[in-house]
């Protein structure tokens, strides 16, 4: 009732309700005066009664004329008093009710039931009618309204005492009950309405604000996450800077082992933020994808590649095979979809406790321009249980078990890689079985890119060679035969190697001898050459060349025993990719060109010894670890604490690389680079490669280094292996006879 009344004193309702009262009003006070000017003139009412038209009419302008300049000027004449406007609006509205009616009941008694006394009847209940519902909201008012309007025809119609008279008399005021009762349910309804409609306007606007407070919390979350993950990272860097530097001390095995143990931890811990920020972002919806055109099956085989020695460390083959229809390059976020092949494929090695990892991929064509890249990762496991497979996709849906914490799991991995499908357009899902093992898979869509590389040719060295594979069996045989059926060699496959001599010379005896020995060492095995060595040694005048299969262990073992000097065979690597694959056929068959199927090679990793390198870092030990990073990698370095310092010495001596830090004082590092870059163009001076070094890992963090000038990118802590590789590919290219001394002074 308190809320009613409060509605009731609204004046933003009131207002609305008074302007359709304008509105409406200024028809039917025309409507009124053009009535009275027909009775008055067609009904002669001027000639025979000219007092009582004239009285009238003078009666009926001067109520109209004041209230029709009260519609006509609303917005002025209300805003100078909205109570006052209403009460003199309604006032003059019931006196032109009381005018017309009396008006009515007038000509009613004067011609008693005549034509004009009943059409002008038929009038004040049609004008009755349609005004209720503009006049509902305000019903006491109304009523009174309605009462002036026909009281005086009821009271007319009951003076004439004959039955006609009486009948319409009556007929007429059960229209003005009606029309009353009508103006009362109106009247509920309107505020009703208007009360739910005020409530969904609070609970709209609450609604929003509640949003509103939510993005806030959001954008605050994010903001709080990027600014912590790049605090924790800055010490991360040092400690594993520092646990690098004091791998290459004298340590006895204990220290080793405990120093291993620190890496691994905090590589562990790296992980946990990176699964973290990703999550968050997926949750917020302000994950950005960075498109590139880049070389798909090159992506998948680096990604796997990193993983090959943990899946060989449990013991487990890892192998990829690629549909034949597979385009070169696509137009897509290489780093999204490196991270969803790294997070099932780390999954499969974490938990199934098979022996087999086949990556299968897979491209539909959707359209002239895009496409749907399916990616599967299938395991020979044992399966998953059923009672947790409904939940695999959410968050931290189950309590982590002793050996989940153990191995590094967070509980976020297959939810973030659900995110990051959909953010790419496409889906996720699984299927397991305690017989078959399980497969995951996802599809993303991905734009064709007109960069194709032009179709590969055969080398026709390769063509028809007689290749036979020994001891490979499931996923790495499979991966093989695709790798070979590239060049259309003919391959024959044996799993067990005891008879693989007698295989050679019933093949050599035939005239069908084999030009190329496969041998697979399973990762699961002590490693035995005894096959190849037995080969070898034999009397066969056709021995066929020999490539080994090995994991990267198995490789180190075999130079620690010096097999290499004793066994004339080439190795290769596990997991196989087509590079790999392709070096090793034109090493073992000593062919002078590169097989055309191999792209064309960075040429830019020359030699980069003394190169001279300039550090931009304000943190002292983040300093003094990328220091000793790049003094073992063979740099000559000078350092300094911010953008002003280093803009000085790049005036003073010359540098053949920099390593910027983006989060300085005085000057910081996208500020710098800007100005160096201005200054480079300005003078016409030789480009500097800048990489960013920096702990901040936010979106568009790479791109932001980018667009202010820097050439490439790197995050904190630096591995020294990702340091190596990145300083290489830009200094490579300046040539192998850089000076290897101290920087000079530039001469004027």
């Amino acid at each position: 009732m308190e809320r009613d009344e409060k509605l009731l004193k609204d004046r933003k309702i009131l207002r609305k309700i008074d302007h359709n009262l304008a509105l409406q009003s200024r028809f039917f006070l025309a409507a009124n005066i053009l009535v009275f000017i027909f009775v008055a003139s067609v009904g002669e009412y001027y000639v025979r009664h000219s007092t009582i038209t004239s009285v009238w009419g003078a009666v009926l302008f001067f109520l109209s004329a004041p209230a029709f300049y009260l519609a006509m000027r609303f917005d002025p004449t209300y805003g100078a008093g909205p109570a006052r406007w209403r009460s003199l609006f309604v006032t003059l509205q019931i006196a032109n009710s009381v005018c017309m009616g009396l008006f009515c009941a007038v000509i009613i008694l004067l011609d008693k039931l005549s034509v004009n006394g009943f059409l002008l009847s038929l009038y004040m209940v049609g004008y009755s009618s349609i005004n209720n519902v503009e006049w509902s909201p305000y019903n006491s008012r109304n009523a009174i309204r309605l009462f002036c309007n026909l009281a005086p025809i009821v009271v007319a119609y009951s003076v004439i005492a004959d039955i006609n008279g009486l009948t319409i008399s009556v007929g007429m005021l059960v229209i003005l009950v009606m029309l009353l009762r009508q103006s009362r349910i109106l009247f509920v309804r309107h505020w009703d309405n208007v009360r739910v409609h005020h409530e969904l306007h609070t609970k709209a606007r609450d609604l929003a604000h509640a949003a509103s407070e939510a993005n806030n919390a959001s954008q605050f979350k994010t903001e709080f996450l990027s600014n912590i993950t790049h605090e924790i990272r800055t010490p991360m860097n040092n400690v594993l800077g520092m646990l690098a530097l004091l791998d290459d001390t004298e340590l006895s095995s204990q220290q080793r082992e405990l120093q291993n143990l620190a890496v691994q931890s905090g590589e562990g811990l790296l992980s946990l933020i990176d699964d973290i920020v990703d999550f968050s972002r997926i949750t917020s919806g302000q994950i950005q994808l960075n498109e590139s055109v880049f070389h798909v099956k090159r992506c998948i085989d680096q990604t796997l590649e990193l993983l090959g020695p943990r899946a060989h460390e449990k013991g487990m083959e890892l192998s990829c095979t690629y549909a034949d229809d597979i385009p070169v390059r696509v137009k897509g976020d290489q780093g999204r979809l490196a991270q969803l092949i790294n997070n099932l494929v780390s999954n499969a090695i974490k938990y199934s406790d098979g022996t087999d990892i086949v990556v299968n991929v897979d491209i539909s064509k959707l359209n002239e321009r895009l496409a749907e890249l399916r990616v599967a990762v299938k395991d020979n496991g044992r399966g998953i249980d059923p009672d947790i497979q409904d939940h695999l996709f959410d968050a931290f849906s189950k309590t982590l078990s002793t050996k989940d914490v153990a191995q590094g799991s967070t509980g976020l991995g297959l939810a973030i890689s659900k995110g990051l499908a959909e953010c790419m357009q496409g889906d996720i899902g699984f299927t397991s079985s305690a017989e078959e093992g399980t497969e995951f898979w996802f599809t993303v869509q991905m734009a064709l890119s007109t960069q194709q590389a032009q179709k590969l040719a055969l080398n026709k060295e390769l063509l028809n060679k007689r290749v036979l594979v020994v001891g490979a069996e499931g996923g790495v045989l499979e991966g093989l035969l695709y790798q070979l059926s590239a060049w259309d060699m003919l391959v024959e496959s044996v799993v067990d190697g005891s008879n693989v001599l007698d295989l050679l010379q019933e093949a050599d005896r035939a005239g069908r001898a084999y030009d190329l020995l496969i041998v697979n060492m399973p990762v699961i095995h002590p490693m035995d050459l005894d096959c190849v060595t037995s080969i070898q040694q034999s009397a066969q005048q056709n021995l066929p060349r020999i490539i080994v299969l090995s994991s990267l262990a198995q490789r180190a073992d075999a130079m620690r025993m010096g097999l290499d000097a004793k066994l004339a065979v080439e190795w290769l690597s596990k997991p196989l990719t087509r590079e790999k694959v392709c070096r090793a056929l034109i090493d073992c068959f000593g062919l002078d060109q590169p097989v055309d199927s191999i792209e064309k090679q960075d040429t830019s990793m020359g030699e980069v010894v003394g190169r001279r390198v300039l550090l931009v870092e304000d943190n002292a030990v983040n300093q003094m670890v990328a220091k000793g990073m790049l003094n073992k990698l063979g740099y000559l370095v000078t350092s300094v604490v911010n953008g002003k310092e280093a803009l000085g010495m790049l005036e003073d001596k010359e540098f053949d690389l920099i390593l910027m830090d983006c989060m300085m004082p005085v000057l910081d590092g996208y500020e710098t680079t800007t100005a160096w870059r201005e200054q480079e163009a300005a003078e016409g001076e030789e480009r500097i490669p800048i990489i960013a070094m920096t702990a901040s890992v936010v979106e568009g963090e790479q791109q932001k280094c980018l667009a202010c000038g820097m050439d490439d990118y790197l995050s904190k802590p630096v591995k020294l292996e990702e340091l190596d590789a990145k300083m290489r590919q830009w200094l490579g290219s300046k040539g192998a006879d850089a000076p290897a001394q101290q920087t000079s002074l530039k001469t004027a």
